[in-house]
């Protein structure tokens, strides 16, 4: 016969009992809760964030990518996108396609200076801009050596950035040449044409976009003193003065609003000149084979009364040696 302090303590636990069981359930059958809740509006709240960030729109790309046609197609584009979103950075030269459903053209915009030439069908640079330009192909830095190397019709993109002159902490190299090659010939569009005209000009021409000089007496005095290129004539012995010999055979003159040849130059005496005006054209008049202008022109106005003797007239220049 068992003891009942052997009956009072039994051997196992009393799992099978009512009140463990619902316990045990309650454990694997837990609730939502406010966890769970917490857990979901977090998630909904990271997807909201991420649908808002795909469709807000890039302030950082420049206004041309934006519009129809420029599409971030190639890593030069990406690199120019990339550069003109630092602050100071501006276009000097822009060359691109842009295709549409109904045609394709080219875009092309340019400013000075103008540091890109293309001489006999190579690109060239010019020597002061060398230290300050770096070269991108494909959007990947480049050596300078790879230009002459590059062939015209195989150039899909063409861009020219300048840093902005006279900043603070100025970058050591504030020119950038990117170019994009392509693996197979470009069309050959109106503003391929123009572009390559533009760069061959570059390559004779300092101001390919023309430029203008305007010297009353004493500065010409002055420049034909010091022989200054940009006043077109220099000045003989007798004081008269003389179309400057690289310009002859391309120049048209004109004395007293009267168009004249070369030759006639020499009979205007240095004093009697009230105003010289001195201008080389644009690339797109001399550059052209119809009906192409000379691509310098010469203008003089005179005042015949300065060559006489009068002792009342006297011209103060350290640059005139003549007779008064």
């Amino acid at each position: 016969m068992k003891s009942k302090a052997a009956c009072r303590y039994p051997v196992t636990k009393p799992f099978e009992y009512t009140g463990s069981r619902i316990r045990i359930q309650r454990m694997n059958h837990a609730g939502f809760g406010v966890t769970g809740w917490r857990y979901a509006l977090l998630w909904l709240l990271t997807g909201a964030v991420v649908m808002a960030c795909q469709n807000a729109p890039k302030t950082d790309e420049p206004e041309v990518i934006n519009q129809p046609g420029f599409p971030l197609t190639n890593p030069t584009r990406a690199l120019v996108n990339t550069l003109e979103a630092r602050p100071l950075w501006s276009r000097l030269l822009t060359y691109y396609q842009r295709n549409s459903r109904r045609k394709s053209e080219s875009v092309l915009q340019y400013g000075e200076p103008f540091i890109l030439g293309l001489k006999d069908s190579v690109l060239t640079l010019a020597e002061n801009y060398k230290p300050q330009t770096l070269l991108y192909i494909n959007g990947k830095a480049a050596s300078m050596a790879l230009l002459a190397k590059l062939k015209m019709n195989y150039v899909e993109d063409l861009f020219i950035l300048h840093q902005f002159d006279g900043i603070d902490n100025p970058d050591p190299h504030p020119y950038r040449i990117l170019i994009q090659i392509s693996d197979r010939s470009m069309p050959l569009l109106p503003g391929r044409y123009q572009l390559m005209a533009l760069l061959q000009a570059s390559a004779i021409s300092d101001h390919p976009l023309g430029t203008t000089h305007v010297f009353t007496m004493n500065k010409l005095l002055e420049a034909t003193f010091f022989g200054y290129k940009n006043v077109f004539v220099k000045r003989t012995k007798n004081q008269h003065l003389k179309v400057q010999d690289e310009y002859i055979n391309d120049i048209a003159v004109f004395i007293n609003g009267i168009p004249v040849d070369p030759k006639e130059v020499e009979t205007v005496h240095v004093r009697e000149v009230d105003r010289l005006y001195t201008r080389e054209r644009p690339f797109t008049a001399w550059m052209r084979s119809k009906k192409r202008e000379n691509r310098y022109a010469l203008f003089i106005k005179t005042s015949p009364k300065r060559a006489q003797r009068d002792s009342s007239y006297y011209v103060f220049s350290p640059f005139y040696s003549g007779d008064f």
